[in-house]
């Protein structure tokens, strides 16, 4: 299955995908499939699929052991999902993939740094979690159902639901219980793989009917349409600015769109 593809030639056609409860990731090269950090560090070095598990919870380990050097916040010890969103908004290797709530945040996303086609992945967050969830529980894992709603002393039981080593595939909408400052402003998620040893295409591919544009959707988005898209996104007070607080997310702002670009 493949996902079907819809070109995006004018940034007015772009508001017709607002849709409520999907999932949407940008990302600035159209050419782009979808990959996580981890993904890519263990395709970059060569880590076979039967390590792949081995790497990953000696990476949460190690960054368990380390985390209080740096921050004041250190999650409890069983909040690993909390653990592994630090990690992730941190810049290390995970097997989380950022997504977002908001169209448009994905479209800023998309289009800051593009200098050809750029594209915006869809997914309906209802139709993952659902299809998920069925997978797991046939591979044996009945407290599969506790992915739909994660509360506060869940997340132990969650990780190793869907960390855990295994063959079943899926893409899982997930959260830690606990959201930190960039998952909140960027009204951020995550879209898991269930099963390591497969690419993260490949996971999302197992899930029946993802070649539905019902399901998932990737919007190509034409150069043409980003000096409109970035200053409509300007004026809805989607930038660096607002999407990374502080004087780095400003600084970098600046170089994306300022109102003199237009005089």
């Amino acid at each position: 299955m493949t996902i079907p593809i819809v070109d995006i030639a004018s940034w007015s056609d772009v508001h017709s995908y607002v849709r409520s409860g999907w999932l949407f990731r940008g990302q600035s090269s159209a050419a782009w499939g979808l990959k996580t950090s981890f993904e890519r560090l263990c395709d970059r070095r060569g880590i076979q699929a039967d390590d792949r598990y081995r790497l990953e919870r000696a990476l949460l380990r190690d960054f368990t052991r380390s985390l209080h050097q740096y921050s004041a916040h250190v999650p409890r010890p069983d909040c690993k999902i909390e653990w592994l969103s630090i990690m992730q908004h941190h810049g290390a290797p995970t097997r989380l993939l950022d997504f977002t709530y908001s169209l448009y945040v994905a479209c800023y996303f998309a289009l800051e740094a593009a200098d050809s086609e750029s594209a915006v992945w869809a997914i309906r967050g209802p139709w993952a979690l659902r299809e998920s969830v069925q997978a797991l529980k046939e591979s044996g894992k009945s407290d599969a159902v506790r992915l739909k709603e994660i509360h506060e002393n869940d997340e132990d039981v969650c990780f190793e639901l869907v960390f855990a080593e295994s063959t079943t595939c899926a893409a899982i909408p997930l959260n830690p219980f606990r959201l930190n400052e960039r998952l909140r402003i960027q009204k951020g998620v995550f879209l898991v793989p269930g099963n390591l040893t497969k690419s993260y295409m490949e996971n999302l591919e197992s899930l029946p009917e993802s070649d539905n544009e019902d399901n998932a959707i990737k919007l190509v988005l034409s150069p043409s349409i980003r000096a409109e898209a970035l200053e409509s996104l300007f004026y809805m007070n989607i930038s660096r600015t607002s999407l990374f607080p502080g004087l780095d997310g400003y600084a970098q702002s600046l170089g994306v769109y300022h109102p003199t670009f237009i005089q």
